[in-house]
């Protein structure tokens, strides 16, 4: 296998991964070659290039980011060519194994990792002025960002019906209603709990008043890769009627993030996030939440969508 082309990578690997000091140059060549693939690199002959195409020359950054002293590895690249204004972009790599990385981030962009933790898992933002999201961990999934930035909505705001009027919140919802949007929702209670598709959790609600006509809404959120994939999740919308009865109104697999632009009767829109650079904009139009765009996380992250 020749790797001549990835020699200095090689040698800056045992920065991101100090395990690998006592093995052979071939191992580590290996181990070099397997970060650069799951980061999204190939190699070419003596090249290695990136997502464009183009000749890049990456170096790896170890940093403990979940705190099990064992060093994930940071790899950036530079290329205004490629990323466009962000200029640059980083994968995060997870070694699971002998030359077998796991990639739980990649963001266009510069890379500032963040004091809080979510899950365990450093959080991080982006380097630059204006709102920056900020990115957290998320198992199954790896790093997703759930709350977009202002100007992230404005492609919206001329289409979208306005919002009603702000209604005053549903005191906290008592048991009755809660047992009733679990069974709306599909799931059943087996000793006490509601087990999500990954048996070793639990399915979670947050009940709150959605379309603003002073009724409680939940949404149901299950957990589990079976079911749901690199996702490792799926929601279910539930409301309550004017009879009183619970009914659901939709669901889907994602991490839904309630936009404050709205469709048919004052319903929100809807992000619905997962791994990857695209997600579809969700909107209500009386009978299913539809998409209406899909948005891009960076410069040409929705090509051929």
């Amino acid at each position: 296998m020749k790797l001549g082309g990835i020699v200095a990578f090689s040698a800056a690997v045992l920065a991101a991964a100090p395990a690998l000091a006592q093995t052979t140059p071939a191992e580590r060549a290996r181990e070099a070659a397997a970060m650069l693939t799951a980061a999204g690199f190939q190699i070419r002959g003596a090249q290695i290039v990136n997502a464009c195409g183009r000749p890049v020359q990456p170096r790896p950054a170890a940093v403990d980011l979940n705190g099990d002293g064992r060093a994930e590895a940071i790899i950036p690249d530079v290329d205004a060519a490629c990323y466009g204004d962000k200029g640059e972009a980083f994968a995060i790599i997870q070694r699971q194994g002998p030359a077998n990385w796991a990639l739980v981030g990649k963001t266009y962009g510069r890379l500032r990792l963040l004091e809080t933790r979510t899950n365990g898992w450093r959080d991080y933002t982006l380097e630059g002025p204006g709102c920056q999201r900020t990115w957290t961990f998320q198992p199954g999934q790896g790093y997703v960002s759930l709350k977009p930035c202002p100007s992230d909505l404005a492609a919206d705001r001329r289409t979208a019906a306005p919002a009603p009027k702000a209604a005053t919140p549903p005191p906290a919802a008592p048991a009755a209603d809660r047992a009733a949007a679990f069974r709306a929702a599909g799931f059943t209670a087996v000793r006490g709990r509601y087990p999500a598709c990954d048996k070793s959790q639990e399915v979670s609600i947050e009940m709150r008043d959605l379309n603003g006509d002073g009724r409680p809404d939940a949404v149901v959120t299950d957990y589990g890769t079976e079911c749901f994939g690199n996702t490792g999740q799926g929601f279910v919308i539930v409301t309550k009627d004017a009879s009183g009865a619970w009914r659901r109104l939709y669901g889907d697999q994602g991490i839904p993030t309630f936009l404050p632009t709205r469709g048919a009767g004052g319903w929100p829109d809807i992000e619905n996030g997962g791994p990857g650079f695209c997600h579809p904009i969700l909107r209500w139009n009386g009978r299913d939440y539809a998409v209406v765009r899909m948005k891009a996380e960076s410069p040409g992250g929705c090509a051929g969508r």
